[in-house]
């Protein structure tokens, strides 16, 4: 706070007609506080508390740690922080305590409190995702998509967008209570997870189709159609998985033709839809042509910012459906099935298919009224924060420093010591070079502390690399089809397989010696054979010759 003050006093000082207001605004002080200093009053020179762990300076890198990771838009958590204080607390302390001090368990709530940070939930974003987000492509599809509304001469009632959402028929979501109980509450939760999928259909001028509903199973039950809450015109299928297929895709686009043609008002309607493979396939692209449609793809992994129902319809859709299975929880009904999906489904869609929600979802689209800059204004801020490099740049080591250089964080926390305990001792020094030599000194820590931090994070980095490229170098082998296995049970069947794979191998070799000692073998009785029918044409027959009167018996012996 002191350097906060000291800053707004030499800010007065430059620029004497500045309110006071706003200059302690800024630097973040109270008005009280600067104006008693401005008139000499306050303690300038008072000593930060003795308990200190962490000196502001070293809070400020921390600081300038969290500013650099987010600017470059890295998360930063809040156990991160913590990690960061008890590194530095770590770095100072002596090497021989087995137990360095750590910071207290709400020190990093007061320090995001106190630096006036905020949390906020962070939303994952699929990595295909991240890379669609092109402004080139972006650009290319809107430009696509204005030749084909002026060349078919598309009205705006006519564009239609269509999209599928999945359910989990009965999931409820874990929420605050209000309650006097110390302990944690438990309350029955539904946990049905069967799938049910919404094919749903919306245009520009806020109209929306009936539901085309795709339920998990192998035939239709009767009860379903008996419950009163479900409108007449709602389409009901089913599937083993409760997803489209090829075939169901081709019986949604029947359904749109069917809700859809009354309503037409040009020659021809404009079908925007997703890169689902089902709805590139011959059929589909032969009932369109047949019937004036034209169907109009997104491009790949850009459908959280190029179609409506993504940007501002299925969630609402979801939200309203979690709202509705809370509200049967209350009635005591936990066990949820089709029949209570059905009797909701259709109040949930008659909230988040608003006429006003749907018109905003195009209009943030850029969809209609035709606007590309809205979208492509987001992607520029996007690639903005991402590609903004940090502000201040990392200080460049020599990577052989003379052994008295202080380098590590500790060694510089000595020689500031001993700077500061000479300084103090010295008499008559000058003010100006004293002033310089403290700001030095507090320069030296901050960027001790930064590059400190920097290097925990390369180490990590690089550990987090080494692991993920050890999992991967082991080979991926299926160990069982179906059933349950614990971690014990599959650790021991893939030592089991790598057993086998070397067992295997070690019988290959075995048999290669094997047919080695049996080539060998013949070889040598071959040579043998060969030997002892060259001694028997070679010196017995004539020795036969001359003897052919001699004993039989004779000429076995040899």
């Amino acid at each position: 706070m002191e350097d906060r003050v000291h800053a707004a006093l030499d800010y007065l000082d430059s620029y004497p007609t500045a309110k006071i207001a706003t200059v302690a605004h800024h630097f973040r002080i109270t008005r009280a506080v600067l104006r008693n200093r401005i008139a000499g009053r306050g303690r300038p020179n008072r000593p930060p508390p003795s308990n200190m762990k962490i000196k502001p300076i070293e809070k400020q890198a921390i600081c300038n740690y969290i500013n650099r990771l987010d600017r470059i838009n890295l998360s930063v958590r809040a156990k991160f922080i913590e990690e960061a204080a008890n590194r530095i607390l770590k770095a100072r302390a002596n090497p021989l305590n087995s137990t360095p001090p750590s910071v207290g368990k709400m020190w990093v709530t007061r320090f995001i409190q106190r630096h006036r940070y905020l949390q906020r939930l962070q939303k994952k974003l699929d990595s295909n995702r991240t890379q669609a987000e092109n402004i080139e492509a972006v650009n290319e599809y809107f430009r696509k998509l204005q030749d084909v509304i002026v060349l078919h001469s598309i009205m705006a009632s006519d564009i239609w967008n269509i999209d599928e959402t999945g359910f989990r028929i009965g999931m409820g979501n874990n929420a605050f209570v209000i309650t006097k109980r110390k302990r944690a509450n438990y309350f029955a939760l539904p946990k049905n997870r069967e799938s049910a999928t919404s094919v749903e259909a919306i245009n520009t001028i806020g109209k929306v189709i009936p539901s085309f509903l795709i339920l998990a199973g192998q035939l239709h039950m009767a009860h379903w159609y008996r419950t009163p809450e479900i409108p007449n015109n709602i389409a009901i299928t089913v599937s083993p998985t409760g997803y489209s297929n090829d075939y169901l895709s081709l019986e949604w686009l029947k359904h749109f033709e069917k809700h859809t043609k009354p309503l037409q008002i040009g020659s021809k309607r404009l079908l925007i839809l997703d890169s689902y493979g089902s709805h590139h396939t011959k059929d589909f692209a032969e009932y369109c042509e047949d019937h004036q449609i034209i169907p109009f793809g997104l491009p790949p992994h850009s459908t959280h910012i190029l179609q409506p129902l993504d940007v501002a319809v299925f969630q609402p859709l979801k939200h309203y459906h979690t709202k509705a299975l809370d509200i049967i929880v209350q009635d005591r009904i936990t066990n949820i099935t089709k029949l209570e999906f059905l009797g909701l489904i259709q109040q949930v869609r008659i909230q988040a298919f608003k006429p006003s929600t749907i018109i905003s979802a195009f209009k943030k689209t850029g969809i209609h009224p035709f606007n590309p800059h809205l979208v492509l204004q987001q992607l520029e801020e996007r690639a903005s924060r991402e590609n903004t490099p940090p502000s201040q740049s990392t200080p460049n080591l020599p990577s052989s420093p003379p052994a008295p250089t202080p380098t590590t964080l500790r060694h510089v926390k000595k020689a500031t010591y001993h700077i500061e305990e000479a300084l103090k001792s010295t008499e008559g020094i000058n003010s100006d070079l004293a002033s310089s030599i403290t700001k030095f000194i507090k320069g030296s820590i901050l960027n001790a502390t930064e590059v400190h931090q920097l290097r925990a994070d390369l180490s990590r980095t690089k550990y987090a690399q080494e692991i993920s490229k050890s999992r991967r170098a082991s080979k991926n082998t299926p160990l069982k089809s179906g059933g349950v296995l614990t971690v014990e049970e599959g650790r021991r069947i893939a030592n089991n397989a790598v057993e086998t794979e070397l067992e295997k191998a070690r019988r290959l070799v075995e048999a290669a010696e094997e047919r080695f000692k049996k080539a060998t073998q013949r070889a040598f009785e071959n040579a043998a054979k060969e030997a002892r029918k060259w001694r028997l044409t070679g010196r017995l027959l004539p020795a036969l010759i001359i003897n052919r009167d001699c004993n039989c018996r004779y000429l076995r012996r040899f």
